[in-house]
């Protein structure tokens, strides 16, 4: 999956369980999903394209064996510190980020065989070729450029919409947390950069 897509399903479940526990999502639990969300990506990806330390951009950091230890561990000190929001955000967003790849891979790719990337170390996908981080990286927009191109594309193109929707819409309805967080953050900067 590419990363907006990651951040609208993790934001979608976020934004359910905060519904669901009538909790009230703020600017730091919308970046600890949006964080959560990449957060395999940012570790495997750069470790395994440009360090050549792992296997596969899908390794460590996406697998079930490292995932729900880490994942219980944020929770555990958001909570100690009272941001217990925070951390679930966290957490739903990187736990939610290896089912994702699964079924996005598998459904429309075909590659079911990324499962055994998700325990690692025990077992691990396909290795990727050593080609560099963009290289890596241009090269899965072109295989994505390519399967927009077959008649069946379509299927991705209805649910890329629905989902990038159904998470826009729900930012918006729980008022889009973040946006305040971001305007402080701007307005710090241009301070500290005008004196």
């Amino acid at each position: 999956m590419f990363p907006w897509e990651h951040a609208a399903v993790g934001y979608i479940l976020v934004s359910l369980w905060a519904r669901v526990t009538d909790r009230r999502l703020d600017g730091w639990a919308a970046l600890a999903v949006l964080v959560g969300t990449q957060f395999p990506d940012l570790v495997d990806k750069p470790l395994a394209w440009s360090f050549g330390v792992l296997p596969s951009g899908i390794s460590m950091a996406h697998s079930i064996l490292v995932s729900v230890p880490v994942s219980i561990l944020v929770v555990a000190v958001a909570r100690r510190y009272g941001a217990a929001t925070v951390g679930v955000a966290f957490a739903l967003g990187y736990l939610s980020h290896i089912p994702a790849d699964l079924l996005f891979n598998g459904f429309f790719f075909g590659n079911y065989g990324v499962i055994r990337a998700f325990l690692w170390p025990l077992s691990h996908g396909s290795e990727s070729s050593m080609g560099g981080f963009f290289a890596q990286t241009w090269f899965y927009l072109r295989r994505f450029v390519v399967f927009l191109r077959r008649p069946e594309a379509w299927v991705l193109v209805a649910f890329e919409l629905a989902l990038l929707g159904s998470a826009v819409w729900l930012w918006l309805g729980d008022g889009a947390p973040g946006v305040a967080l971001l305007k402080r953050s701007v307005t710090g900067i241009r301070r500290g950069v005008t004196k």
